[in-house]
C-alpha cells in the first residue's frame, strides 16, 4: 500500500466522501477492484455508484440512495449519456 494518507484507502477526500454517501466499505480494496498497493480513486468509486444506479434502472431494484426528484432525473440523464446502449428509460 502507498504511504498512508488522511483518506485511508482513498486517493482523495472526494472519493472517500462519495463512498461514505453510498455507504460503501471504506476498507475493502477488493470492492473497488483495486490492488492493495494503489489508492482507490474517485472514478473507481463512481464506477460502483453507476452500477448501483444501473441496477435500479435496468432491474427495478431499490434506490441505492434516497434523492430528490430533480437529482433522480439528473442521475438518470447522466447514465443515459454514459450507457445509452444499456438503458431505455423514459424521463418523464
Amino acid at each position: 500500500m502507498p504511504t498512508q494518507n488522511n483518506f485511508g484507502i482513498f486517493k482523495t477526500k472526494k472519493a472517500k466522501q462519495l463512498a461514505i454517501k453510498y455507504n460503501l466499505d471504506l476498507n475493502n480494496y477488493f470492492l473497488y477492484s483495486v490492488s492493495h498497493d494503489k489508492y482507490v480513486t474517485y472514478l473507481d468509486v463512481l464506477s460502483i455508484v453507476d452500477n448501483l444506479w444501473l441496477d435500479h434502472f435496468i432491474y427495478n431494484s431499490k434506490y441505492p440512495l434516497e434523492v430528490s426528484t430533480k437529482e433522480y432525473q439528473t442521475i438518470a440523464k447522466s447514465l443515459l449519456n454514459k450507457y445509452n446502449h444499456l438503458l431505455h428509460y423514459e424521463l418523464n
